[in-house]
């Protein structure tokens, strides 16, 4: 099989990391007609497409250089919350600032230290390397306090010290995702505290002087490009082959039985490398025919794979936990890699207006929330504008985001609206401005620690009311 550049730092790894039987044959594939080899091969795609996103993130995350790059076992942190020229991840949080690190526990647990908050939340959410969450520390789960957590790769049968907490991990490598609350620039310096107060710490290495960490980069790996863009970029040979390796190292879950099996008959199998040239001709088109449709039929799959009420999708549903729903674990990765559990937030992304009608660039609308309906949230509420990217849309007032911790004003009833455009309205309104862009506009609105009537779908934000011309 030709080698490449996403294939090689596996190769040598594989070895090392690998949870199931290295066999020298390759799996043999089925005599399969063109029709059936598609839908097999697409269902392949769809299945193994977190697990390549994740792992090129991971080594993007542990392998570059500059903000949100940082060597395994240690957290990188965003100091800021992002301004108009963030491009590192799409769909980005403007109520938190993120920390990230990948835990390598090839050699042996590694140690999550948390520091005493003071009441301010924050959640850390644990990801194995099919993106669902296995663990959660914070305010809802295990309070603010100091805790000392032990994250334990599979089949570790050593005894941790007395009063740490063990979690048991489902892959050797896994990434924690922090998020703590910021009210703005003017409590960075008590955020930042909170941030350096989480500390990584091999069990080894326990009650032993800090060991001092150098990043390792990889020159031949694009650090820049998001993972997303540049796994749906690679040819079929590439990704199956790139998805096989992982295969060695990331069991799959109990439950994947039938998904293995349909992979068998295309020759791909765990502990198995994949012979792409010695594929029948058949099944070598439906892989290229899947890595070439693949990409586009995930995004078209993402209405589907959520409640919508009132042009509104949410996400409450098995969201960063999820089980046999390989097309929505897939879609969700595409959209935005990782998520957390809506127990923690719910996000709910605005597809079309009232009138059922998709958003469109140079549209106003206006978001009418009753007094008795603003966002149940046990914590906070925010509305973040984004374009068509995921990205921040650049404005003269530096706003991304309004919410209930914002100056917005009230209507004598108590209602609130709010106005998604791209000009500015009225002086008097502008306090209740939501900038857009060009393009067609992302909204999310994102509810932390959310009420019952949320995670039950009892409560779903208002229809956004398009401002025709007539209106005016």
């Amino acid at each position: 099989m030709r080698r490449n550049r996403f294939l090689a730092p596996l190769l040598v790894a594989a070895s090392l990391l690998a949870t199931a039987p290295v066999h020298g044959q390759p799996a043999p594939a089925a005599v399969l007609a063109s029709d059936e080899a598609q839908r097999i091969a697409l269902d392949a795609y769809v299945y193994v497409y977190p697990l390549v996103v994740m792992d090129l993130s991971r080594r993007q995350d542990t392998g570059g250089k500059g903000p949100g790059h940082a060597p395994a076992n240690t957290f990188a942190h965003e100091r800021r919350l992002p301004q108009a020229d963030f491009r590192r991840l799409p769909r980005p949080n403007f109520d938190m600032l993120r920390s990230s690190a990948w835990l390598d526990l090839s050699t042996g647990p590694v140690v999550i230290s948390t520091p005493e908050t003071h009441g301010r939340l924050y959640t850390l959410s644990v990801l194995d390397m099919w993106t669902d969450i296995f663990a959660v520390l914070g305010k809802r789960t295990t309070g603010t306090t100091r805790g000392n957590h032990a994250i334990v790769p599979p089949g570790w049968t050593g005894v941790l010290p007395r009063g740490m907490h063990r979690i048991d991990a489902p892959t050797a490598q896994v990434q924690a995702r922090l998020y703590v609350q910021t009210g703005g620039s003017s409590e960075y310096p008590g955020v930042h505290a909170v941030q350096d107060g989480f500390i990584l710490t091999p069990l080894a290495e326990w009650n032993q002087q800090a060991q001092s960490v150098r990043l390792r980069s990889d020159p031949d790996l694009d650090a820049l490009t998001p993972a997303q863009r540049q796994v749906e970029g690679m040819n079929a040979e590439d990704y199956f082959g790139y998805a096989a390796e992982l295969l060695r190292k990331h069991a799959p879950h109990a439950t994947d039985q039938p998904m293995l099996a349909r992979l068998r008959r295309l020759g791909i199998a765990p502990g198995q490398q994949l012979a792409f040239t010695r594929l029948p001709t058949t099944v070598q088109q439906a892989l290229r025919h899947a890595v070439r449709n693949g990409p586009q039929a995930l995004r078209d799959s993402l209405p589907a794979t959520g409640s919508l009420a009132n042009g509104w999708q949410a996400d409450a549903d098995g969201a960063g936990v999820y089980g046999n729903a390989y097309l929505r674990r897939a879609v969700t990765t595409q959209a935005r890699l990782g998520t957390s559990l809506p127990e923690d937030v719910t996000a709910m992304l605005l597809l079309a207006d009232a009138a059922d009608r998709p958003l469109e660039g140079g549209q106003r609308y206006v978001l009418r929330f009753e007094a008795d309906q603003l966002p149940p949230a046990g914590a906070l509420w925010s509305l973040n504008a984004y374009d068509a990217q995921g990205y921040p849309v650049g404005n003269g007032f530096n706003r991304y985001a309004l919410g209930d911790r914002d100056p917005v004003r009230y209507n004598p009833d108590g209602s609130l609206e709010l106005y998604l455009q791209r000009d500015p309205p009225s002086p008097d309104d502008q306090a209740n401005w939501l900038p857009t862009g060009e393009g067609a506009p992302g909204v999310i609105l994102r509810i932390y620690l959310p009420q019952a009537s949320v995670l039950a779908g009892r409560w779903v934000p208002p229809a956004a009311r398009r401002v025709e011309a007539a209106d005016d």
